[in-house]
């Protein structure tokens, strides 16, 4: 027999199972009756793996305290769903990926940045003129300034000159020798200049006269070619400032054609950024309005499971009512147990609780007295099977006198639901559970020994 066909033959025979679509497995179910330590499924009486979703174990106990499938298996729709767009949501920020889709509020602040922007470089392309050779004309603004500097330096040299000859030649009228005194000294002295002396006195003036003529006509010669110079330079310097103008009055009112195509490829570049921010925030909103739409179907679906368990409250109240009793059987009135049943988007939310302290014994007793109720309401309702196995680690850290009152509550129960309770256990603990009352008769099916491999194992089998 295939291993496929031999668990669906034990899922109708142990747990009734029809092979219906919304059926849980027979290897989930099974779990909760042969719970695997190295899995952690002493960890949490709800879960039998660490590893397992929540929502994994919904179906499964559903079906053995015999609540809705059909409702819970629209509750998976929603579950997947929602797991779906969480998925999307993470692989869409990872950067490995290099795309991050950010807040909406932050997507749209860029678009209107970038709008304004696209505004922008198409009103400036719209009025850009293209001008020929603009680098011809950018060369020759540039020399024509350089010309207008050196005019420039060449003015205040020349015009600093023109002052110097000017100072000059207002010096030279008034540097004409005075040689009266020569004469007003002699007539002092009462002595008669001979005339040879006054003739040599005129010759020398005439003389000095004629040189200060002819040096105030080469200082204005020179100051009329330097007035001139100085106007020729005035009009070559208007000149250029004139012709520099009208160049850049060319560049000024176009530009070059890689400036032009410049903006171009700027434009297509805030485009582009515009369209994947555009994209993104359609996908933010469509997400946003999926996760609103989840959000408002996990609402309706809370409700409807809240509804089917207040139309089931008897059938809850019973279950809770076992629960609670077996707690009783062990620790008394002194901590008070519960078994609720909570509705959620998920489905139904299983919630034991004993009071008191958190110790791993009371956790251990919480999920024995979980398992003992549904074994026994799956069994009344035919849905499942007639035994219930524990490993020892569940009574491991469990005192001697709750040990003691779990193995005679579970005797006791199972010779009244008709149902076997497998329990392997230490001999330090069984005694530790007999030294506490325990005084059941209990079938001994198998021995675990470190005796050596002759005697000991299991079935012939060694286990370390």
């Amino acid at each position: 027999m295939k291993i496929a066909m031999w668990r669906r033959q034990l899922g109708q025979q142990l747990f009734g199972l029809t092979g219906a679509p919304n059926e849980p497995s027979y290897r989930s179910l099974i779990a909760f009756y042969l719970r695997n330590v190295e899995n952690g499924a002493f960890d949490n009486p709800t879960e039998v793996h660490r590893k397992q979703a929540a929502v994994a174990s919904q179906a499964p106990l559903a079906y053995l305290f015999g609540l809705d499938l059909d409702l819970l298996e629209r509750s998976k729709e929603i579950a997947t769903a929602e797991k779906s767009l969480k998925e999307l949501k993470k692989a869409a920020n990872d950067p490995v990926l290099g795309m991050t889709l950010g807040k909406m509020q932050d997507l749209d602040a860029q678009i209107r940045t970038l709008r304004i922007q696209v505004v922008q470089l198409e009103q400036q392309i719209s009025d850009f003129q293209v001008v020929e050779q603009y680098s011809v004309h950018r060369a020759k603004a540039d020399e024509l300034s350089r010309e207008i500097r050196k005019i420039n330096d060449t003015l205040v040299m020349e015009e600093r000159r023109l002052g110097d000859i000017e100072a000059a030649i207002s010096q030279e009228g008034e540097s004409q020798p005075d040689h009266s005194y020569v004469r007003q000294v002699y007539d002092q002295l009462q002595i008669t200049l001979p005339d040879t002396v006054l003739r040599r006195f005129d010759e020398v003036a005439a003389f000095h006269r004629s040189i200060v003529e002819n040096r105030k006509r080469y200082l204005e010669a020179e100051r009329a070619a330097l007035v001139e110079a100085l106007d020729e330079m005035r009009l070559r310097l208007q000149r250029a400032d004139t012709e520099r103008a009208e160049v850049m009055r060319v560049l000024e009112a176009g530009g070059a054609l890689e400036t032009y195509n410049e903006l171009q490829q700027q434009l297509a570049q805030v485009k582009g950024r515009l369209t994947e921010l555009q994209q993104r925030r359609e996908t933010v909103d469509k997400w946003e309005n999926a996760n609103r739409h989840l959000q408002l179907r996990s609402a309706e679906m809370e409700l409807r499971f809240s509804t089917d368990l207040s139309d089931r409250r008897a059938q809850i109240d019973e279950i809770a009512q076992l629960y609670s009793s077996y707690a009783y059987d062990i620790y008394g009135s002194g901590r008070p147990a519960s078994l609720s049943v909570e509705p959620s988007k998920t489905g139904y939310s299983f919630v034991p609780t004993i009071g008191g302290d958190k110790s791993q014994g009371v956790k251990s007793m919480a999920l024995f007295c979980f398992d003992l109720t549904m074994a026994v309401t799956a069994k009344r309702g035919g849905r499942g099977p007639d035994f219930l196995v524990h490993d020892s680690h569940l009574y491991s850290d469990v005192e001697g006198r709750q040990m003691a009152s779990a193995l005679t509550l579970a005797a006791r129960i199972a010779e009244r639901e008709a149902i076997q309770y497998v329990v392997t256990m230490n001999s330090d603990d069984l005694k530790k559970a007999q030294d506490e009352g325990f005084r059941v008769d209990f079938n001994e099916c198998a021995r675990l020994s470190d005796a050596p491999y002759e005697t000991g194992g299991l079935f012939g089998i060694r286990f370390n």
